[in-house]
């Protein structure tokens, strides 16, 4: 509850400073020819609804290049307008999406886009006649633009990693991170390009130009299409690995899908990217892959075991992080399932890493592993309770494993009882 209030008074504020800024530069920068800005609305309404998400990398989406265009166009009114557009998904609307979300990332967008669009402005108009100046014409084409899009692209990333601080409770440090912010700068510029294609198009009246652009965005869709269908295909092969993996040992049989499940349910809970979430969930079920070059008597052991198959075992995630590390799709969650037994006071293992330096997908995969592991039978104990496996949790909370983290799996499991209840 609370930090859904954070989250609606984080909307407003968005809401207040949109209005706010919004009123007096639209009122100095009103584009004298509406035409253009109209294309562009309608093509950012139809790329808005044709991003993909990518489980290996980010969500892509094709939007920036109309608003970059917008923005070339018709400076702050055209990157507000089109930021907008690029907001509004069918897709969210289907899947009741929480209206201050909604707002939230229309007013970011609305933003960015109107502050691009000022600087790109404010920019060019500063260097013009600077040309003769020491600076060529064609550099001074390339200032401007450049600020712009840098513009655009940090207000974003900024305006959404403080929406998924308060969303989540997690650090806006973690949360940049979580973001990935390195694995945009391609396919911005990429898009910005195309923007500034699309701006000549219009400088010029292009229109059926314009219109023939959308067939290469419908390619590259279709093309990302198969991309995402090949590694589903591969995470669907991953699956039947660990099954005939786990299958040797009737005590961990299913162990790695449950793990996969809860983690993946934590993370969609934080409002983590649907790229993060996929990572998170091939990280899962392999992360006990290591276990296979251990002895199966020392892993259904009933007895204590002796120090030597204590260290044995405790390789396990070094071994499952080299297996994965040599298989080129899965090298994105080499870390994950090495760091999965590390502890936020430094005394896990094989690293001894402390707090932030473990990755917030190996927290998530932690607290999930443990969890799983107390309520399930062992050959040396019999399962704990749900209950039971819970206090663990908060007892361990913030010395073991992360406490943020930790209250929100546990009360994750208390909406699923609530909801179980009342089925």
């Amino acid at each position: 509850m609370r930090r859904h209030r954070q989250m609606q008074l984080y909307a407003g504020a968005l809401l207040a400073v949109a209005l706010l800024l919004g009123g007096p530069i639209l009122r100095d920068n009103i584009p004298t020819e509406p035409w253009p800005l109209i294309a562009l609305f309608v093509l950012t309404l139809v790329l808005s609804n044709l991003a993909v998400e990518l489980p290996f990398a980010v969500s892509l989406s094709f939007t920036f290049a109309p608003i970059f265009a917008g923005i070339l166009q018709a400076g702050p009114a055209g990157g507000a307008l089109l930021g907008v557009a690029s907001a509004v998904s069918f897709q969210e609307v289907r899947e009741h999406k929480p209206p201050v979300l909604m707002l939230v990332n229309v007013c970011q967008l609305f933003i960015a886009g109107l502050l691009a669009g000022w600087v790109y402005v404010s920019i060019s108009e500063g260097l013009d006649g600077r040309a003769g100046q020491g600076l060529s014409s064609l550099g001074l084409g390339f200032v401007a633009p450049g600020f712009a899009v840098a513009a655009f692209f940090l207000l974003n990333l900024l305006l959404v990693g403080v929406a998924l601080s308060l969303k989540t409770g997690i650090g806006w440090a973690d949360t940049l991170r979580a973001l990935s912010p390195g694995s945009y700068w391609v396919s911005l510029l990429v898009l910005a390009l195309l923007g500034y294609v699309m701006a000549q198009l219009i400088s010029i009246q292009s229109w059926f130009g314009l219109l023939l652009l959308v067939l290469p965005f419908t390619m590259a869709r279709r093309t990302f299409r198969v991309y995402v269908e090949l590694a589903e295909a591969y995470t669907s092969t991953v699956r039947s690995l660990v099954t005939a993996i786990e299958a040797k040992d009737p005590y961990t049989r299913g162990h790695s899908e449950r793990v996969a499940d809860y983690a993946c349910r934590l993370g969609e809970r934080m409002g983590m990217p649907t790229a993060e979430i996929d990572l998170i969930e091939r990280a899962a079920l392999l992360h006990d892959v290591g276990k296979i070059g251990i002895s199966l008597d020392t892993l259904v052991s009933p007895e204590k075991l002796t120090p030597d198959e204590v260290n044995a075992i405790r390789q396990h995630p070094a071994l499952g992080s080299d297996l994965v590390g040599d298989v080129e799709f899965l090298s994105d969650i080499v870390d994950v399932v090495r760091h999965h037994h590390e502890r936020c006071d430094g005394a896990g293992y094989p690293d001894g890493l402390v707090g932030e330096r473990i990755s917030i997908p190996a927290r998530i995969l932690a607290i999930a592993d443990a969890y799983d592991a107390m309520t399930s039978d062992r050959a040396y104990r019999p399962r704990m309770t749900d209950a039971q496996a819970r206090d663990e949790l908060h007892r361990v909370a913030d010395s073991q494993l992360d406490g943020d983290l930790v209250r929100q799996f546990t009360t994750m499991l208390s909406e699923d009882r609530v909801e179980g209840a009342s089925a």
